[in-house]
């Protein structure tokens, strides 16, 4: 990234007269991307969660399926707003960036700025998932267009890989427009850079639902509930798999169970 603007203040690179435009757009545009980057860190703790292990049946995960697609379509649409809509009005980052070059910063500055921003090469990397993401929701999540509907294979154009591709653009390019001290973009209890108090539960909201989840299954207590013939454990534990072994024995310690 150019050094040059390390040195220098907001004010010092923006002209007086756009300052307030140019603050607001960053405002706007840093409380969308906290927005999708909470998602998404929530997205990524159920996924990672060893249902098939804690509760083998699906119907007892309905609830984090449903904050899992209500979640990935909600993210879909802001970075659909974010970068695909368009019209007169519509406030997207490409057209923030636009003003910023034509009109907010400094005439000394431009050819630095627009050489700082050539690293995000979002256009390269993510035209074809844009496309696709702008697709799914103008034509299954905003609306339900009969003939994208009944093809089956546009039931998720996007996977989640794909969509954490576009968030890792969106936040470059967004610091890119910034010039002061990097923040986060991120709300405060899921920030992982924050130190808590000594003695405190590290631990996010999030990863104390799902730790109850693994506290209160039949897999983590077994032992417990078949303490009177413990045969049953012994020859329960002979027919696990590793995976199963390393998760009952990582949740167990983690959550205080009594050593086995």
């Amino acid at each position: 990234m150019n050094d040059i603007f390390k040195s220098l203040t907001e004010k010092e690179i923006i002209l007086p007269k756009y300052f307030k435009d140019y603050k607001y757009g960053m405002e706007f545009f840093h409380n969308e991307l906290t927005t999708l980057n909470t998602n998404i860190f929530i997205i990524n703790k159920i996924r990672k969660f060893p249902f098939d292990i804690f509760c083998p049946h699906p119907d007892d995960s309905t609830f984090f399926s449903m904050v899992i697609n209500n979640f990935f379509e909600y993210s879909i649409i802001i970075i659909s707003r974010l970068f695909k809509d368009t019209g007169k009005d519509c406030f997207t980052l490409p057209e923030f960036k636009r003003r910023i070059i034509l009109k907010y910063i400094r005439p000394e500055y431009k050819r630095d700025f627009i050489d700082r921003i050539k690293e995000v090469n979002f256009k390269k990397l993510t035209a074809d998932i844009l496309n696709r993401i702008h697709e799914l929701r103008n034509k299954r999540i905003a609306h339900n267009l009969e003939k994208f509907v009944k093809d089956p294979n546009n039931i998720r154009l996007i996977n989640f890989n794909e969509l954490k591709q576009l968030q890792d653009c969106a936040n470059q390019l967004f610091d890119n427009l910034s010039f002061e001290i990097e923040c986060s973009k991120v709300l405060l209890p899921y920030n992982e850079k924050v130190i808590n108090p000594k003695g405190s539960d590290p631990r996010t909201d999030i990863e104390k639902i799902l730790d109850c989840v693994a506290k209160e299954s039949a897999f983590l207590n077994y032992p417990e509930k078949n303490i009177k013939f413990p045969i049953l454990w012994d020859n329960k534990k002979k027919r696990m798999a590793k995976r199963e072994l390393n998760i009952f024995y990582k949740y167990r310690d983690k959550l205080g169970f009594p050593k086995l």
